[in-house]
Protein backbone atom coordinates (compact mmCIF):
# COMPACT_ATOMS: atom_id res chain seq x y z
CA UNK A 1 0.00 0.00 0.00
CA UNK A 2 2.82 2.00 0.72
CA UNK A 3 4.06 2.04 -2.56
CA UNK A 4 1.09 2.50 -4.24
CA UNK A 5 0.60 5.88 -2.22
CA UNK A 6 3.98 6.87 -2.67
CA UNK A 7 3.90 6.53 -6.73
CA UNK A 8 0.36 8.46 -6.54
CA UNK A 9 1.75 11.27 -4.27
CA UNK A 10 4.85 11.49 -6.91
CA UNK A 11 1.93 11.64 -10.21
CA UNK A 12 0.67 14.68 -7.97
CA UNK A 13 3.97 16.38 -7.52
CA UNK A 14 4.67 16.28 -11.41
CA UNK A 15 0.65 17.56 -12.05
CA UNK A 16 1.31 20.15 -9.57
CA UNK A 17 4.79 21.04 -10.53
CA UNK A 18 3.54 20.90 -14.69
CA UNK A 19 0.51 23.23 -13.56
CA UNK A 20 2.80 26.08 -12.01
CA UNK A 21 4.86 25.72 -14.85
CA UNK A 22 2.21 26.97 -16.97
CA UNK A 23 0.97 29.62 -14.97
CA UNK A 24 4.34 31.16 -14.59
CA UNK A 25 4.68 30.93 -18.80
CA UNK A 26 0.96 32.42 -19.43
CA UNK A 27 1.93 35.16 -17.24
CA UNK A 28 4.79 35.56 -18.51
CA UNK A 29 3.05 35.94 -21.81
CA UNK A 30 0.50 38.15 -20.15
CA UNK A 31 3.12 40.03 -19.00
CA UNK A 32 4.90 40.61 -22.61
CA UNK A 33 1.39 41.22 -24.16
CA UNK A 34 0.55 44.15 -21.91
CA UNK A 35 4.29 45.25 -22.04
CA UNK A 36 4.68 48.83 -23.97
CA UNK A 37 7.46 48.97 -26.97
CA UNK A 38 11.22 49.26 -24.84
CA UNK A 39 11.99 51.10 -27.07
CA UNK A 40 9.19 53.91 -27.84
CA UNK A 41 7.01 53.37 -24.92
CA UNK A 42 4.01 53.49 -27.19
CA UNK A 43 1.84 50.49 -27.29
CA UNK A 44 2.30 47.07 -28.90
CA UNK A 45 0.11 45.42 -31.37
CA UNK A 46 -1.73 43.34 -28.90
CA UNK A 47 -2.71 46.31 -27.07
CA UNK A 48 -3.77 48.21 -30.06
CA UNK A 49 -6.14 45.69 -30.96
CA UNK A 50 -7.47 45.47 -27.22
CA UNK A 51 -8.35 48.78 -27.68
CA UNK A 52 -9.36 48.51 -31.03
CA UNK A 53 -12.28 45.95 -30.26
CA UNK A 54 -13.20 48.25 -27.10
CA UNK A 55 -13.58 51.10 -29.52
CA UNK A 56 -15.53 49.48 -32.12
CA UNK A 57 -18.09 48.11 -29.45
CA UNK A 58 -18.14 51.89 -28.06
CA UNK A 59 -18.82 53.32 -31.36
CA UNK A 60 -21.68 51.31 -32.14
CA UNK A 61 -23.67 52.80 -29.23
CA UNK A 62 -22.31 56.23 -29.67
CA UNK A 63 -21.91 58.64 -33.28
CA UNK A 64 -18.99 58.83 -34.79
CA UNK A 65 -16.48 56.73 -36.56
CA UNK A 66 -13.42 55.12 -35.98
CA UNK A 67 -10.46 55.94 -38.54
CA UNK A 68 -7.10 53.71 -37.89
CA UNK A 69 -4.04 55.09 -39.27
CA UNK A 70 -1.16 52.81 -40.59
CA UNK A 71 2.06 54.73 -41.28
CA UNK A 72 5.21 53.68 -41.80
CA UNK A 73 8.38 56.11 -41.94
CA UNK A 74 10.27 55.23 -45.10
CA UNK A 75 14.36 55.78 -44.77
CA UNK A 76 14.38 54.70 -41.41
CA UNK A 77 16.06 51.15 -42.97
CA UNK A 78 18.73 53.09 -44.85
CA UNK A 79 19.77 54.92 -41.99
CA UNK A 80 20.15 51.38 -40.16
CA UNK A 81 21.89 50.24 -42.82
CA UNK A 82 24.45 53.88 -42.95
CA UNK A 83 24.74 54.65 -39.29
CA UNK A 84 23.96 51.11 -37.57
CA UNK A 85 20.95 50.32 -35.55
CA UNK A 86 21.62 53.10 -32.55
CA UNK A 87 21.12 56.00 -34.84
CA UNK A 88 17.92 53.63 -36.47
CA UNK A 89 16.42 53.56 -32.76
CA UNK A 90 17.20 57.26 -32.14
CA UNK A 91 15.41 58.16 -35.83
CA UNK A 92 12.33 55.35 -34.60
CA UNK A 93 12.02 57.16 -30.77
CA UNK A 94 11.73 60.55 -32.46
CA UNK A 95 9.58 59.09 -35.40
CA UNK A 96 7.10 58.23 -32.07
CA UNK A 97 7.49 61.39 -30.56
CA UNK A 98 6.10 63.36 -33.77
CA UNK A 99 3.22 61.10 -34.18
CA UNK A 100 2.18 61.33 -30.84
CA UNK A 101 2.45 65.32 -30.72
CA UNK A 102 0.22 65.16 -34.08
CA UNK A 103 -2.60 63.54 -33.06
CA UNK A 104 -5.54 64.47 -30.83
CA UNK A 105 -6.16 64.16 -27.01
CA UNK A 106 -7.64 60.82 -26.70
CA UNK A 107 -5.95 59.28 -29.81
CA UNK A 108 -3.84 56.06 -29.28
CA UNK A 109 -0.64 55.34 -31.62
CA UNK A 110 0.90 51.92 -31.11
CA UNK A 111 4.11 50.88 -32.61
CA UNK A 112 3.20 47.16 -34.50
CA UNK A 113 6.19 47.01 -36.52
CA UNK A 114 10.08 48.34 -37.08
CA UNK A 115 9.04 51.17 -38.62
CA UNK A 116 5.76 51.09 -38.87
CA UNK A 117 2.88 52.57 -36.28
CA UNK A 118 -0.69 52.34 -36.15
CA UNK A 119 -2.93 55.63 -34.67
CA UNK A 120 -6.31 54.95 -33.60
CA UNK A 121 -8.64 57.88 -33.79
CA UNK A 122 -12.46 57.46 -32.16
CA UNK A 123 -14.66 60.13 -32.83
CA UNK A 124 -13.98 60.69 -36.01
CA UNK A 125 -16.68 62.61 -38.21
CA UNK A 126 -16.29 61.31 -41.40
CA UNK A 127 -13.87 61.15 -44.37
CA UNK A 128 -12.81 64.95 -44.12
CA UNK A 129 -11.94 64.86 -40.33
CA UNK A 130 -9.87 61.27 -40.80
CA UNK A 131 -7.74 62.99 -43.57
CA UNK A 132 -6.92 66.33 -41.33
CA UNK A 133 -5.27 63.85 -39.05
CA UNK A 134 -3.50 62.05 -41.95
CA UNK A 135 -2.50 65.14 -43.17
CA UNK A 136 -1.05 66.46 -39.85
CA UNK A 137 0.64 63.12 -38.89
CA UNK A 138 2.17 63.60 -42.88
CA UNK A 139 3.17 67.44 -42.03
CA UNK A 140 4.52 66.02 -38.71
CA UNK A 141 7.50 65.26 -40.68
CA UNK A 142 7.98 67.60 -43.28
CA UNK A 143 10.88 68.32 -41.80
CA UNK A 144 14.09 65.92 -41.67
CA UNK A 145 14.45 64.05 -38.06
CA UNK A 146 17.66 64.67 -36.22
CA UNK A 147 18.38 61.45 -34.66
CA UNK A 148 21.77 62.97 -33.40
CA UNK A 149 23.36 66.24 -33.20
CA UNK A 150 25.53 66.13 -36.27
CA UNK A 151 22.80 64.13 -38.71
CA UNK A 152 19.92 65.20 -40.22
CA UNK A 153 17.90 62.02 -41.57
CA UNK A 154 15.16 63.10 -44.26
CA UNK A 155 12.33 60.63 -44.44
CA UNK A 156 8.58 59.89 -45.69
CA UNK A 157 5.71 59.04 -43.79
CA UNK A 158 3.41 57.02 -46.12
CA UNK A 159 0.08 56.92 -44.55
CA UNK A 160 -3.22 54.72 -45.35
CA UNK A 161 -6.76 55.60 -43.68
CA UNK A 162 -9.25 53.36 -42.80
CA UNK A 163 -13.10 54.17 -41.59
CA UNK A 164 -15.11 51.76 -39.45
CA UNK A 165 -18.34 50.51 -40.57
CA UNK A 166 -20.83 47.96 -38.90
CA UNK A 167 -19.26 44.71 -39.65
CA UNK A 168 -15.38 46.41 -39.14
CA UNK A 169 -12.84 44.09 -36.62
CA UNK A 170 -9.73 45.07 -35.48
CA UNK A 171 -8.15 42.63 -37.85
CA UNK A 172 -10.71 44.36 -40.77
CA UNK A 173 -9.76 47.57 -40.39
CA UNK A 174 -5.98 46.83 -39.75
CA UNK A 175 -6.23 45.24 -43.52
CA UNK A 176 -7.50 48.08 -44.78
CA UNK A 177 -5.13 50.44 -43.40
CA UNK A 178 -2.24 48.76 -44.11
CA UNK A 179 -3.51 47.98 -48.20
CA UNK A 180 -3.84 52.02 -48.00
CA UNK A 181 -0.78 52.63 -46.73
CA UNK A 182 0.98 50.38 -49.51
CA UNK A 183 -0.96 52.59 -51.83
CA UNK A 184 0.33 55.41 -50.84
CA UNK A 185 3.59 54.30 -51.27
CA UNK A 186 3.46 52.82 -54.45
CA UNK A 187 1.62 56.07 -55.71
CA UNK A 188 4.83 57.70 -54.25
CA UNK A 189 7.30 55.76 -56.13
CA UNK A 190 5.68 56.17 -59.40
CA UNK A 191 5.62 59.75 -59.36
CA UNK A 192 9.52 59.82 -58.53
CA UNK A 193 9.18 61.42 -55.17
CA UNK A 194 11.38 60.17 -52.43
CA UNK A 195 10.19 56.65 -50.74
Amino acid sequence: MDAVGMEGSEDLLVQTAAVVAAQHEFASRLRRRTMPDPLTGLPVRSLLVERLELSLAAAGSQAGLLAVLCCDVDGIAALDHAHGPTVADMARTEAAGRLVSAVRQGDLVARIGTQTFVLLCPGISGVDDAAGIAGRVSAAFDLPLRPSADLVAPVRISVGVALSRRDSTPESLLATADRAMAGVRLERQGSGRQA
